[in-house]
């Protein structure tokens, strides 16, 4: 199972998920508390070694011709399993309202290695994008067949599930229902994120069976990432794993 832990701000806490294994970062360049400058962000992919870019890698792109859904998102990730198996972690960079130039300066500035978006984003945005995409697709009180029918291949390499608010499109720290997955009756890989902690993580494994797990506040201490959290999440899934 993967793991991404989000929100990331300094080398220190990129090299040490690194030392983990951990399989993603997340630089966040939306407005958030932890939003990352540029420099900064900088610092941290290159203190991770070569941008994913720099190799020579089989890829998938969003005009690819496999239309039915479930087929999309298996080859998708993948593509994403080769190249976690060639870089690790690899750097996520999150946008939410950012217009599709400002998100390529960035990725010409810092050399991420993909691409997060969230909010009212669409399959052309993602095409013009210059790194593969995920897609976070937030969660709060709508039912199950909404969300399903915001699910389609040709738009991003894998979905997280995340909850969602009026004042923000992710990273709430809150978890949501998670019945509405079963209830979406979708048979695809997805990352799931919003709430997830030490305590909750394991049932989170058993109950949604994602792909990968995506957690930032759940890994904190007063609004900063803390070492010992974020090792003891790591351990919980590995050990889950096993």
């Amino acid at each position: 199972m993967k793991i991404k832990i989000c929100g990331i701000k300094d080398v220190a806490t990129a090299e040490f998920c690194q030392e983990l294994g951990v399989d993603f970062i997340g630089l966040v360049f939306t407005k958030s508390s932890r939003k990352v400058n540029v420099q900064t962000a900088k610092q941290i992919v290159n203190s991770l070694g070569d941008p994913l870019n720099h190799f020579n890698l089989d890829t998938i792109f969003p005009e690819s011709s496999i239309k039915v859904t479930n087929k999309w998102f298996e080859k998708s990730h993948e593509i994403l399993d080769s190249y976690i198996k060639v870089k690790k972690p690899l750097t996520v960079g999150i946008f939410a309202k950012e217009s599709v130039g400002e998100i390529n300066d960035i990725i010409e500035e810092t050399g991420i290695d993909l691409v997060q978006l969230a909010g009212e984003y669409n399959i052309e945005d993602a095409l013009a994008i210059n790194r593969q995409t995920l897609y976070s697709l937030g969660i709060n009180n709508l039912d199950a067949e909404y969300y399903k029918s915001k699910i389609r291949p040709g738009f991003a390499l894998s979905l997280i599930f995340d909850s969602i608010s009026s004042e923000s499109l992710g990273g709430t720290g809150k978890s949501f229902n998670w019945d509405v997955i079963k209830d979406m009756s979708i048979q695809i890989p997805f990352i799931l994120a919003g709430g997830l902690n030490i305590d909750n993580v394991e049932l989170a494994m058993k109950s949604c069976n994602p792909w990968g797990l995506d957690v930032s506040t759940g890994v904190e201490k007063n609004g900063a990432k803390d070492f010992g959290l974020i090792r003891e999440f790591v351990s919980k899934v590995r050990d889950f794993d096993d």
